[in-house]
Formats: C-alpha cells, sequence, structure tokens
C-alpha cells in the first residue's frame, strides 16, 4: 500500500506497526494470509528488521498476528482474536464504526453495571457507600461528570469482587471518558444523573440492593434518548 496514505507516525516502530495494521485492515494483507518474509518486508516498509521483529512481536500479542517459529506469520481475523486494548485503533482506521463501537461500549457498561452494583451493594453497604463521598461536592460540568462516572463504576467492580470487570473498564478508559464528556455537556443529563446518584447513594444507606437494581434500570431508561442524540451528533475529529 502507499505509505502516504498511512497515520502520521512519530517513529520507525510506529511507522511499521501502522503500515502492517492498516494493510491488514483495507485487505491488502487479508485475514488467512501471510505476511511477506521479514526481510522483504523490511525493506518495503524502510525499517530495519530488528524494528519490524519488535512490532510483529507486539501485534501478535494484540491479536493482529499468528507468529509460529519456523512458519510464515499468519494475519488474524482480528474480530476473533483481539481483545477491546484496540478499540481505539479500530476508531482511527475506519471513522464509519464510531458509532456501532460507542453503542457497544456504553451496552456493556450499562449491563455490567446493572449486575455488579446492586452484588457490591449486597456484599458491602458501607464500602459501596464511601465511592459517593467527593459527591456534594462534584462541580457541575461535563469533565467532572465523565471522571467520577467512570471512577465511580471502576471502584464498584472491586466492592463486588469482580476485578476483571474493572479490567473491561481499564481497557476502553480514555473512549469511556471521551464519550461521557460528551453526554455530558448537556445539563438535563448531568441533572439526571445527579438524580440517578442519589438514588444509588440512598440504596447503599439502606443496604438495599434491590433498589439499587431498580434505579440501575430507570435510569437505562431515561438515558437512552441522551445517547441516540450524542451519536448523531458526533465531532468529525472525535476519532483522531
Amino acid at each position: 500500500m502507499d505509505k502516504s496514505e498511512l497515520l502520521k507516525a512519530q517513529s520507525p516502530a510506529a511507522l511499521a506497526e501502522e503500515y502492517i495494521v492498516k494493510s491488514i485492515w483495507n485487505g491488502h494483507f487479508p485475514a488467512g494470509s501471510d505476511l511477506p518474509a521479514e526481510r522483504e518486508l523490511a525493506d518495503i516498509i524502510g525499517v530495519t528488521r530488528t524494528t519490524l521483529r519488535e512490532v510483529l512481536q507486539r501485534l501478535a500479542r494484540d491479536g493482529w498476528l499468528n507468529i509460529q517459529h519456523g512458519k510464515a506469520t499468519r494475519v488474524n481475523d482480528v474480530w476473533q482474536t483481539a481483545g477491546p486494548n484496540i478499540i481505539e485503533t479500530l476508531i482511527k482506521l475506519d471513522s464509519s464504526m464510531i458509532p456501532m463501537i460507542i453503542t457497544n461500549v456504553v451496552s456493556l457498561r450499562t449491563r455490567m453495571g446493572e449486575y455488579y452494583i446492586p452484588e457490591a451493594i449486597r456484599l458491602d453497604s458501607k464500602a459501596s457507600l464511601a465511592l459517593f463521598d467527593g459527591l456534594d461536592s462534584l462541580d457541575d460540568n461535563a469533565q467532572a461528570y465523565a471522571a467520577f462516572d467512570y471512577n465511580l463504576y471502576r471502584h464498584f467492580t472491586f466492592v463486588a469482587q469482580k476485578p476483571v470487570y474493572g479490567l473491561i473498564l481499564n481497557s476502553f478508559q480514555d473512549l469511556y471518558h471521551k464519550v461521557a464528556a460528551l453526554v455530558f455537556k448537556e445539563p438535563a443529563f448531568r441533572q439526571a444523573t445527579l438524580v440517578f446518584y442519589r438514588e444509588l447513594q440512598k440504596a447503599c444507606e439502606n443496604d438495599d440492593f434491590e433498589y439499587a437494581t431498580q434505579a440501575m434500570a430507570h435510569n437505562r431508561s431515561r438515558s437512552t434518548a441522551f445517547w441516540a442524540e450524542v451519536l448523531k451528533n458526533l465531532p468529525q475529529d472525535f476519532g483522531q
């Protein structure tokens, strides 16, 4: 592929990684095919074989490639082999995927939360209540709400003894903050979310995990229209 089409790279390793990833995504190196030999590929990209080898190992860890000693490097179907850590890369490769990715991420966060937050309150309502200590001093702006929301959902995973859920949230932390900052620009959404936080806080105070379950279901219903509006009005530079 034409290297002029690449995303801007800051180093030989970044150049090599972007070249290979974009070549895979655009079908130049389709899933199931073999990459060219290291020497040939290094010459094509214009990097040393040492640099290329390091990049190939990193892409294999991310799920893009399958490396087996003594065999050609095989291109994977990333939808089958990669983890959520490549979400940011996918957004840069194809901005048309952004609404789908955001919808999936928001749905995952919401549905997971509806399970583990009531569970956290059931297991330890006192520790759960402590997660709302900063609520009274929460600044009324998008960034403050985005940060509070992420930290609340993440910390609840540990109270619920579901640390793997915390790892999942970690894997799309940057995207989470970007999307949350957009939706929390709307004052009405901040107000509705504050009501939701208060409901969860009340559930903790009363040691009532069933009330938390109801509050989360109601909040999902209230939030649907706000999220739909965000998806219709995403900034053109969102994925950059």
